[in-house]
């Protein structure tokens, strides 16, 4: 299942989506790195699924 989120980016503090794609069956937190389309700079998006539902948890600082 694909979800589709905006975020703001960690160090523009523009909004930008993300594309998140997970398994039917997954429940858990997981965290990927998405390069902001403005500024480039990777954010670290920690985010969690339960019941199919993908909730955003955090946004950081990639590099770290």
């Amino acid at each position: 299942m694909i979800s589709l989120h905006v975020v703001v980016c960690h160090f523009c503090f523009e909004n930008f989506e993300v594309e998140i794609e997970t398994d039917g069956l997954f429940t858990g937190k997981n965290l990927e790195i998405f390069d902001c389309t403005v500024c480039c700079n990777p954010n670290k998006v920690e985010y969690s699924v339960w019941d199919g539902i993908t909730s955003i948890r955090n946004v950081g600082d990639g590099n770290a």
